[in-house]
């Protein structure tokens, strides 16, 4: 069943005729993470593909090989998570990380740095609650929505209520994310192989 957030996200951003997704389909996406993932997360790339959500938000190709693919953006993230866990206090970095039951599995960035997962609790990824790794704020608890409800909040400028940082670089400069969502191709990858 389609999450009514994702028609009122495709109704106020129409999606692109070819969203780029990688030249791997989603059970080869499977096979690399080591899980299913959320039917929420496939039908919003189904729909939109690669992209850049309100100038912010940075969806990479989850069927894309290699390093600007999810899968292995998410492996290097989930790297770092666990070094700075390993290297700091557990309680600025609280969370596990994937594999482990409960585990952090990231799957977007964003412009800042932060990143935008899953907490892999249970085996059905349909339940998996969705966390946002702030990089200058403290870890906040899951968040109780689906995701397309997190992109339509970010393009509506309804970033607060997620925990996500003010729409700007530099403290002293306000700057309003534009409410659009840039598709990506194979080109924008292609030539940094």
């Amino acid at each position: 069943m389609t999450d009514p957030a994702l028609t009122t996200l495709t109704d106020l951003v129409p999606p692109p005729a070819s969203p780029y997704l990688g030249e791997n389909g989603w059970e080869a996406v499977f096979k690399e993470m080591g899980t299913r993932l959320p039917t929420g997360y496939m039908e919003l790339l189904d729909h939109y593909g690669a992209g850049m959500w309100a100038g912010w938000l940075h969806f990479p190709p989850p069927g894309r090989s290699g390093r600007y693919g999810m899968p292995e953006t998410s492996a290097r993230a989930r790297d770092g998570y666990r070094l700075l866990r390993e290297d700091d206090d557990e309680d600025e970095f609280p969370l596990p990380v994937w594999p482990e039951p409960g585990g952090l599995l990231p799957f977007a960035d964003t412009a800042h740095g932060d990143h935008l997962g899953w907490l892999t609790e249970g085996d059905d990824p349909d339940l998996w609650p969705l966390a946002f790794w702030p990089r200058h704020n403290d870890q906040g608890p899951p968040l109780a929505c689906t995701l397309a409800e997190v992109v339509y909040a970010l393009l509506i400028g309804d970033y607060e209520t997620f925990g996500f940082p003010p729409p700007e670089e530099d403290p002293d400069t306000f700057q309003e994310r534009s409410p659009d969502f840039e598709p990506f191709t194979t080109a924008r990858y292609d030539r940094h192989t």
